[in-house]
């Protein structure tokens, strides 16, 4: 399972039931961001005014790599959207809107930006539909634990810069969208759901980015290099 999103499964409340997937999504909330995405140089300072930007930090999991997340909602679902890159200049962004146990219901409306009309899908080896995994581990004192998720579909698509639901703009964009429910079985069985999309604006580096933050695991439970065409 991807180290990213095993992480995330132990960011869970020790309280939860269940979770499920809204049928109505709600993809404004991110649109500025995307719109600044699909008209400007990808820098760090032309994102870095963007509203409740963090700052600038070196990410915690490569220490060559930095990363600067921006809060959209606090609430249900909690809402980021966290570049990735160099030191010169960001090279990704993973937009998520996530919700866990109990507060996941019919009401809570996810992001999904592979709902705009004018998509353009693209082949991949790591368009999945309905994959899931599981895993049992140690935590190292000798307690187990098991983790698992399933994802519901991951698409790989061009979000062109004439795409017919938004403003003409100066980029075409790459994306990987998501939808994905995980869970962590400790004393208590706690879940998460969540909705992702990977963005960048260079395609030849959007199968490893899907590798590194996306699900890069095929229905036989094997890790697979992601490539995109």
């Amino acid at each position: 399972m991807n180290k990213y999103l095993l992480a995330s499964l132990f960011l869970v409340p020790s309280l939860s039931f269940a979770s499920n997937f809204s049928e109505v999504f709600d993809t404004r909330p991110v649109i500025p961001t995307v719109e600044k995405m699909r008209n400007n140089t990808w820098t760090w300072k032309n994102f870095a005014n963007l509203p409740n930007m963090g700052k600038l930090e070196r990410d915690s999991e490569n220490k060559n790599r930095y990363t600067m997340t921006q809060t959209i909602r606090e609430d249900n679902p909690q809402t980021t959207i966290t570049f990735y890159g160099n030191k010169e200049r960001p090279e990704v962004a993973v937009i998520e809107s996530r919700t866990w146990g109990a507060g996941n219901t019919q009401s809570s409306k996810f992001v999904r930006l592979d709902k705009l009309k004018g998509n353009v899908p693209l082949k991949s080896n790591c368009n999945f539909k309905n994959v899931s995994v599981s895993e049992t581990s140690d935590d190292g004192e000798g307690r187990s634990y098991e983790t698992g998720a399933s994802v519901d579909f991951q698409q790989a698509y061009m979000m062109p810069k004439n795409i017919a639901s938004l403003s003409p703009a100066k980029n075409d964009l790459y994306l990987a969208s998501s939808q994905i429910e995980s869970y962590v079985v400790t004393s208590t069985f706690q879940t998460q759901g969540y909705t992702m999309s990977i963005v960048t604006p260079e395609k030849n580096k959007l199968g490893q980015f899907i590798n590194k933050y996306g699900w890069d695991t095929n229905s036989k439970g094997k890790k697979i290099t992601c490539n995109v065409s």
